[in-house]
């Protein structure tokens, strides 16, 4: 096939949908597929290059320290890229990808859409993340404008699928896991000399309200063991002097960092506890690769997360929120190193269920079954081509 991928900043390494949409390039370019990509690119990195959009110069950089970039549509360069396409895939739904649906409608190219943000990691900016008129409004906006004219969506986690259904969209909605390398393995990591004696605790996650840092360095310092504990934290965001700041109560000093994969492999293998606390997650790419090393996980059962999917035990979720809970939950596993040792490759193993080579199986019949169904004329509004909103969520 002849897949086109559409989204805004591809070759930005500040999210987890940036990092997904590679990957899934490179997998579907190994099985044989062409796939050009639209994105922002002044370097000639891709064919089907845009320039980004500003809002002033304020704007931008608020835009662009909560780790997104918007790009400007081009109309020709989209055409040029739609055109001879078998499939065009759009990731997110703004401008652009409005632009991209738009044109692929008129030029009779089947389209299909992703699900990746939450309003609520957009809310949570300005503090109004609580707000559920506020989030319905975004949900609804993002349907009216881009969902309605499509009828295939990749949903990361069977808890947006949930949520797209109780919003009103009618669509076959694709629970896809965004999946992980094979790069991410279990191996003997030992810790750097100076972290030796120290209980490594890791999170890998934008620096940003919805992550709740606050309630790691909150857990940490009610923990009976908090003079052993050593943070990590990897990751961007706007909230970054804040949570530095925020942290100068624990004995130990967080390591704060941006990582290589490469480094994060490393970070894994000789990290004791993984801890993702997120109040809004549609999947936790983070997560996922920390137990594929191995690392036995503490996520919150926040109601907005889908991360507690990669949890197998109820001792590795704590209640969302609450950091006493979560201090709790920390304690007992440095408590019980044999209990974590006997995890360890539970959680590889059941990391092994969201593999990337799955994904690549389901986004290829998700396309394929797109292809098949395609109308240009599709409305999901009109009576006469309503379709039942359908989960489609298969297991291997």
């Amino acid at each position: 096939m002849i897949i086109t991928f559409v989204t805004d900043g591809y070759f930005e390494e500040n999210n987890g949908t940036n990092v997904s949409a590679r990957r899934f390039t490179e997998m579907l370019r190994k099985r044989g597929h062409t796939v050009r990509v639209v994105t922002i690119d002044n370097e000639g990195r891709t064919k089907f290059g845009l320039p980004k959009r500003s809002f002033g110069k304020l704007a931008d950089k608020i835009i662009s320290s909560e780790g997104f970039t918007f790009a400007a549509p081009d109309k020709e360069v989209l055409k040029e890229a739609i055109i001879g396409s078998d499939i065009v895939h759009v990731y997110m739904p703004f401008k652009l990808g409005c632009t991209a649906v738009k044109l692929c409608r008129e030029l009779n190219v089947p389209c299909t859409a992703a699900f990746h943000i939450d309003p609520c990691n957009i809310t949570s900016t300005i503090y109004l993340h609580r707000l559920k008129p506020l989030n319905d409004a975004l949900y609804q906006s993002f349907y009216r404008n881009i969902y309605r004219y499509v009828k295939h969506i990749h949903c990361p986690s069977k808890m947006i699928a949930d949520r797209l259904v109780k919003q009103g969209y009618n669509n076959y909605l694709h629970v896809i896991s965004n999946g992980f390398s094979d790069f991410f393995t279990m191996e003997e990591g030992e810790k750097p000399v100076f972290l030796n004696d120290k209980i490594i605790v890791s999170f890998i996650g934008r620096f940003s309200q919805e992550k709740r840092h606050d309630l790691i360095i909150k857990a940490v310092n009610m923990s009976k063991y908090k003079d052993q504990i050593q943070l990590i934290f990897g990751g961007k965001g706007p909230l970054k002097k804040k949570i530095q700041k925020m942290s100068t109560c624990l004995p130990n000093a967080p390591i704060f960092g941006f990582y290589t994969k490469e480094q994060l492999h490393s970070i894994h293998n000789f990290t004791d506890i993984y801890i993702h606390p997120a109040d809004t997650e549609i999947e936790g790419i983070s997560c996922m690769e920390a137990i594929a090393c191995g690392v036995v996980p503490i996520v919150s059962k926040s109601p907005r997360s889908a991360t507690p999917q990669f949890t197998i035990c109820e001792e590795s979720l704590f209640k969302a929120g609450d950091y006493k809970d979560l201090a709790k939950k920390l304690d007992w596993w440095i408590e019980h190193p044999e209990v974590r040792q006997e995890y360890k490759q539970q959680y590889v193993e059941h990391s092994k269920n969201f593999l990337i080579e799955r994904s690549i199986d389901k986004i290829e019949e998700m396309f394929k079954a797109a292809i098949e169904d395609w109308d240009p004329k599709y409305n999901g509004r009109a009576k006469k081509r309503h379709i039942e909103p359908t989960i489609i969520d298969i297991t291997d």
